[in-house]
């Protein structure tokens, strides 16, 4: 059985520290269960939004090879569901060849100081760690996830592949399960959660929550418009005791108030036998972070 370079639930803990130290009580944590979807009542009652971050490894395939790998039924249940609930696949993007604890011990540091900033801009966590929206994962495996066609778990292929043969520090990338497929635009952990305080990009997932009573009468609201109010209502006292609603992504780059069928709860996915389970966090973030700092 092929070793990982990093274990899961480390990089799921690096992240919620990460976020802890980046927010502090500004920011919620959940770990839903395998086949969840986002129910508004685990939300806080205050404005901001929810992304969901689904968290992946490395496999060391060979001496000089790392893979991320990602459950084919997974994503085709994560692409079925509302752009507003799809989850970012984070992953790390490495400059090691093997372990990760072995190659920081080599270079003096320990593997427990790489959570922190302290541990150096080389092994910081939040500097080699990527993202890529579901529709991005779906696009490098598109053929894979037309073949599969279901929900089922146990399915496991390559998403991308680091090859570190050559001897350089910086790996040649391959991806799609195949390595023909054009590279998308990973987003760096530190800057995704940047520009997810500016509202991000037009296309990311994430569910705004946002007193009613803010919102105008127009039934589609641009994301410099759910900025504004964001930071407006974040200064307002009276937030807290005002009817909170939900506004999801359009097709057109703007919000619109949630439909009840998005609302919907999805239907839970058994576990495999092989352990293949979902490892998301839901994240909220207070509108008082939306500052753009």
């Amino acid at each position: 059985m092929a070793s990982v370079s990093v274990p899961e639930k480390t990089l799921e803990h690096w992240s919620s520290l990460y976020l802890a130290y980046r927010y502090r009580s500004n920011a919620a944590l959940w770990w839903p269960a395998t086949g969840e979807d986002i129910n508004i009542d685990w939300l806080p009652t205050r404005p901001g939004k929810a992304v969901q971050i689904e968290l992946k490894t490395l496999t060391m395939t060979g001496p000089d090879l790392q893979d991320v790998k990602v459950d084919i039924g997974q994503l085709w249940e994560y692409l079925h569901r509302p752009l507003s609930r799809q989850p970012f696949y984070a992953f790390p993007q490495p400059d090691w060849t093997g372990e990760l604890a072995q190659e920081a011990q080599q270079d003096g540091v320990p593997v427990t100081e790489l959570a922190f900033r302290r541990s150096g801009s080389a092994w910081w966590f939040a500097e080699w760690m990527v993202l890529l929206t579901t529709a991005d994962v779906a696009r490098a495996l598109s053929p894979e996830l037309a073949t599969h066609g279901s929900p089922k778990r146990g399915n496991r292929k390559r998403l991308v592949r680091y090859d570190f043969s050559h001897k350089k520090r910086r790996p040649a990338e391959a991806w799609g399960a195949t390595g023909t497929m054009p590279p998308p635009s990973c987003i760096p952990w530190r800057q995704f959660w940047g520009a997810l305080q500016l509202c991000g990009q037009t296309d990311w997932p994430q569910l705004i929550r946002i007193p009613r009573q803010y919102l105008s009468a127009r039934p589609r609201h641009t994301a410099d418009e759910m900025r504004h109010l964001l930071r407006n209502v974040a200064n307002t006292a009276e937030f807290l005791a005002s009817d909170l609603v939900t506004l999801v992504p359009d097709s057109d780059g703007g919000f619109v108030l949630e439909e009840d069928d998005e609302r919907a709860p999805v239907r839970g996915t058994d576990q495999t036998a092989d352990g293949t389970e979902d490892n998301r966090q839901l994240v909220f973030l207070d509108a008082s972070v939306m500052s753009g700092s």
